[in-house]
């Protein structure tokens, strides 16, 4: 039996933020994608490869972040698009099943 029966998924984005027009854009186009959220987050870390020298100083770095709930198969195509369209670009993902989700 399926501990998830609703066959939906999270997945959560976390872009940069020169991205996030570009992402919008490409969500919005998405039949099987009925909304989405975003908000503007500090990514935090060890490695500091890529960061600016403001970024360093500072310890974060500026982020956007996707939260985009759909069927879960439906996601996993988003993110083979995504990984075409932005590799290298460093945007970081996490695709997680819903165990249960709905309008109160």
């Amino acid at each position: 039996m399926n501990q998830y029966p609703s066959a939906q998924g999270l997945l959560i984005l976390m872009a940069p933020v020169s991205l996030e027009e570009a992402l919008v854009d490409l969500l919005l186009q998405k039949d099987q994608i009925s909304g989405f959220t975003t908000s503007h987050v500090s990514g935090h870390g060890r490695q500091h490869a890529g960061l600016s020298l403001v970024e360093q100083v500072a310890g974060r770095q500026q982020r956007v972040q996707f939260m985009i709930h759909a069927g879960f198969a439906e996601l996993q195509d988003l993110v083979v698009e995504f990984k075409q369209m932005f590799s290298d670009t460093g945007m970081h993902y996490i695709l997680m099943p819903i165990a249960e989700a709905q309008s109160i």
